[in-house]
């Protein structure tokens, strides 16, 4: 995965400046809402978990990301739930979120339940998240770069 090779000095100065804690615990209390809703109905949940090879133990935020990182687990929440969202939840939430995991393991030194697993997880809709992911630090960094270009005239 691309977004674990972003260097460390960069991944800490994007948390700061482009992952408000407020954002993370928006997305947080999100995730956790609706594995919460999920987790409900057994038959569907023990599905979805057995689709994505969840492991045993796993923290919920990379679960939420791996479920719903694929569309049609995401159509099979959207249906069974009754949603009035789109079909999709946005990449833009599940690539923060995972910037905001590989800032917890590389820079926090955190143990993530999963974290591995995540990693390795090969999927078209991972994929899609990496790179958003990955996108956003660079354009950031190109934002940075060239205001610094415009203060030095």
């Amino acid at each position: 995965m691309n977004t674990y090779q972003i260097a460390e000095p960069v991944l800490e100065e994007y948390r700061n400046v482009m992952l408000k804690d407020e954002r993370i615990d928006f997305l947080k209390v999100q995730a956790n809402e609706q594995l919460a809703e999920l987790a409900e109905n057994k038959e569907i949940y023990q599905h979805l978990l057995k689709k994505v090879n969840a492991p045993e133990h796993i923290e919920n935020i990379i679960l939420w990301i791996l479920l719903m990182s694929d569309e049609e687990n995401v159509d099979t929440y959207i249906d069974e739930y009754d949603k009035d969202f789109t079909d999709m939840i946005p990449v833009c939430d599940l690539g923060d979120l995972l910037l905001y995991l590989v800032h917890l393991k590389k820079i926090e030194g955190v143990e993530l339940a999963g974290f591995d697993y995540l990693m390795g997880y090969k999927s078209g809709g991972m994929t899609e998240v990496d790179h958003h992911a990955v996108t956003n630090v660079l354009v950031y960094i190109q934002k940075i770069k060239a205001s610094q270009e415009t203060m030095q005239f």
